[in-house]
């Protein structure tokens, strides 16, 4: 019995050092494990690296040319999100601009505008919106309403004062009751909410598409074609299994620490982690379920071209029942079910809730307890493969 375990372990680190070997000499699972997994958290931390739009161009069409109106205006003007960049004489001119992109929204003030008001009559300003990008709309509909707002507060609590009513009085009528935001969660933008998601995402995709290319690999190299190399160090599926999951999960963890802790310090991204050890203990289970997810899938692959075209197929619906574009409160109930049985929806609803409100591993025990559900039942359906894979190649 001893010597057999002895044996057991040999093998098991042998199978390491070959995997090991193989994931690092192997240009393609190099280019997909760290170059996609180094660059592409740069790329979209940068290209969304200012979180907030600000001093967006739009042109103004003031056919009033009243006091009201250009109090409006400065007001517009004075907003964060919009800058009034052009002011045109008529609204073909300003929809020229907004053609060309030269502004990306649009106010028309009619002509019985401060009419209207001063006959305390309703006036109405138009509004035309660039909406070829939602930040765009965002920003414009926050600068006019927050400014029409406060001048109707203005107006009405300058006429109450006319009415001959006390000016705190008149302010407490106009705004019954005073709004204090207190952002609990994101404070940040568009990166801050995107890319946790997209890391985990990352994380499955490459792991998903190097192994995939590694199981082709072994396939296409072996005389036989077959995905176990006949070598005596190969003899027991457990070993086999363990020993490359090892590999791979060895090979993830430096990525993993630069994914999911350096690449958000570098974007100043919330990390309201309470420690270290539980974002480790958290993604373990993740890792592991994914690459036996993918050891299980790999037996199909004949070469190593195989698994690119397969997984960019599944990259879009991993991301729409990640929650990320779908919320999965809005999921079908079926939908919302199935997508547990991707490691990526409960690994990022997890990490999110750690790293933006500052969860810890007991708060988190749901997803964290159905990752490693997940990792048990891979586990199994990689075994079934692999003997199914093992006996096809005898015969």
């Amino acid at each position: 019995m001893l010597q057999r375990n002895k044996e057991a372990w040999k093998d098991l680190f042998h199978i390491i050092r070959k995997e090991l070997y193989n994931i690092f000499t192997d240009k393609g699972v190099l280019l997909v494990f760290i170059v996609a997994c180094v660059v592409y958290p740069l790329v979209c931390g940068y290209i969304y690296n200012k979180e907030l739009m600000y001093d967006m161009p739009i042109a103004v069409v003031d056919n009033s040319n009243s006091t009201l109106s250009r109090n409006y205006l400065r007001s517009l003007d004075a907003t964060p999100e919009v800058m009034i960049k052009h002011k045109c004489s008529s609204l073909q001119d300003a929809k020229d601009l907004q053609k060309q992109s030269k502004v990306h929204g649009i106010v028309f003030i009619p002509s019985d505008f401060s009419k209207n008001i001063n006959k305390e009559e309703q006036a109405t300003i138009s509004v035309y919106n660039d909406m070829t990008s939602f930040f765009w709309y965002r920003n414009m509909a926050l600068a006019t309403n927050f400014t029409v707002q406060e001048m109707g507060k203005e107006i009405q609590t300058q006429r109450m004062v006319e009415g001959g009513k006390n000016i705190e009085d008149a302010k407490r009528s106009s705004e019954p009751f005073e709004a204090v935001q207190h952002v609990l969660y994101n404070p940040g933008g568009y990166p801050s909410f995107i890319l946790p998601i997209v890391l985990i995402l990352i994380l499955q995709q490459t792991l998903l598409i190097g192994i995939g290319i590694l199981a082709g690999t072994a396939t296409e190299k072996n005389q036989l074609n077959t995905l176990i190399p006949r070598d005596a160090h190969y003899r027991g599926l457990l070993r086999i299994i363990f020993g490359r999951g090892l590999a791979f999960f060895i090979t993830y963890i430096p990525i993993m620490v630069y994914m999911l802790i350096i690449v958000p310090k570098i974007f100043n991204l919330p990390q309201l982690i309470p420690n270290i050890s539980s974002l480790f203990l958290f993604i373990t289970p993740f890792l592991l379920s994914v690459i036996f997810l993918a050891m299980s899938i790999s037996v199909f692959f004949q070469n190593r071209e195989n698994s690119i075209p397969f997984y960019l197929f599944m990259s879009i619906p991993f991301v729409f029942l990640s929650g990320m574009s779908w919320p999965r409160e809005a999921m079908p109930k079926f939908w919302e079910l199935f997508s547990h049985i991707i490691p990526s929806s409960d690994a990022i609803q997890g990490y999110s809730r750690m790293m933006t409100m500052g969860a810890d591993l007991s708060q988190v025990s749901v997803e964290y307890f159905t990752l490693w559900i997940l990792t048990a039942v891979y586990f199994f359906l990689t075994f079934i493969t692999y003997s199914w894979r093992i006996k096809s190649d005898i015969k």
